[in-house]
């Protein structure tokens, strides 16, 4: 039993050994291989029939260098617009991007120094009651529930500002 499928195991190696080798086949050769011998006909035409559909798709401002090619021999210049067009729309952007950062940046600096001015009062008021109104119980908790809302804002807003981050890298990756 061993020896009969020995033959046909070689002779299947060398049929797809002399298949690679052969010059390249076209998808219609490798579909006819396909087909059993009594429909091989029938498929030819069929195979004659189909249609190869291809997309191409690209992003970003500027396309690739064969669709340039393609804008300008229909219009001399037509690519030198087009890089035009993306480099202003690049360096817009990055003006955006500088003005936006400018601004958070001081409206982190604002919300330090109004922090810092309400600390301030709050530390002050609480002073004032327990210097000149002899509250110092008062005054003790009105400063510590001040200080730990306090804390508080800071350690969420410290929070939602990792989160933001991570959720902008994750964007980026995208």
């Amino acid at each position: 039993m061993e020896n009969s499928n020995k033959p046909v195991e070689v002779a299947t190696i060398q049929h797809a050994t002399e298949k690679i080798q052969e010059p390249a086949l076209t998808p219609e050769d490798i579909l006819l291989d396909m087909i059993p011998e009594p429909r091989k006909e029938e498929a030819k035409s069929i195979i004659k029939a189909m249609v190869v559909m291809q997309e191409e798709s690209f992003s970003g401002p500027i396309p690739p260098p064969a669709i340039l090619r393609q804008y300008e021999d229909l219009q001399s210049g037509a690519a030198d617009r087009i890089l035009r067009m993306a480099e202003k729309q690049s360096e817009h952007r990055m003006e955006l991007e500088k003005k936006a950062i400018g601004g958070q940046v001081e409206q982190s600096r604002r919300g330090q120094t109004f922090g810092l001015i309400i600390v301030v009062l709050f530390m002050l008021v609480a002073f004032a009651f327990a210097y000149f109104f002899n509250m110092t119980s008062f005054a003790a908790t009105f400063l510590s529930v001040t200080m730990v809302i306090i804390v508080v804002l800071f350690v969420s807003g410290k929070v939602l500002t990792i989160e933001d981050l991570k959720d902008k890298s994750k964007n980026q990756d995208k």
